[in-house]
């Protein structure tokens, strides 16, 4: 049995591989119903269960522009920094659980874990093969235009904030610099390399991988 994380970029076709990867290797798609039955097995609660699953990062910083900087009138504290502080405490809490439903993923072997920080759950663990596909800002933003049919500053503006959060979650919770080549076993560029051709290296990858351990 194996585990292949894939780390991927918004609009750089990580998800359309991963399924086609699961569809070659027959392999289970880690995916949101997956993870809840996972998290009910372990005994968790539906609530726990339901706000790891959906767990959505975003950058620290967000909750005090919502909030400003106003001051408790009582206590002087700012009203905002005590917010922030609670929300990353709940946070951190969800991010736990998340991590404790794909490590037991893991054992269960046999699946494709794409995002939800995969890579940084199991980065010690000698039989996962992880991968990162990425692409070009400006081919992203294309395809992504093209699929959801928005200006392309309207694109522009949701990948930066994506990108940005995505990189700022992993370094927050697991000191990981995302772009760290160094993390992954294989990285794709699918503007150079198309998704038939990337799930080909990806199971190259994961023979070598087998084959490797068994030595």
């Amino acid at each position: 049995m194996a585990v292949i994380t894939i780390s991927r970029q918004w609009g750089s076709l990580g998800d359309d591989i991963a399924h086609m990867l699961c569809d070659k290797l027959g392999y289970e798609y880690f995916d949101k119903k997956m993870m809840t039955q996972t998290g009910f097995d372990m005994g968790l609660s539906a609530g726990i269960v339901e706000k790891a699953v959906d767990y959505q990062p975003h950058a620290k910083g967000l909750l005090e522009r919502w909030f400003g900087n106003q001051g408790d009138p009582m206590s002087g504290e700012s009203v905002s920094w005590r917010f922030g502080a609670t929300d990353d405490a709940r946070q951190e809490l969800t991010v736990a659980n998340l991590m404790d439903i794909i490590n037991a993923g893991y054992k269960k072997g046999n699946v494709v874990i794409v995002g939800r920080g995969g890579m940084a759950a199991l980065q010690n663990k000698p039989d996962v093969l992880h991968v990162r596909i990425q692409a070009p800002t400006e081919l992203r933003i294309k395809r992504l235009q093209e699929q959801y049919k928005w200006t392309a500053e309207e694109t522009r503006r949701r990948v930066k904030e994506r990108d940005l959060s995505d990189v700022e979650w992993i370094k927050r919770y697991f000191g990981l610099d995302s772009h760290d080549p160094q993390l992954f076993d294989l990285v794709i560029n699918t503007a150079k390399t198309e998704p038939a051709q990337a799930v080909e290296l990806i199971i190259q990858a994961l023979k070598a991988l087998q084959a490797k351990a068994k030595k």
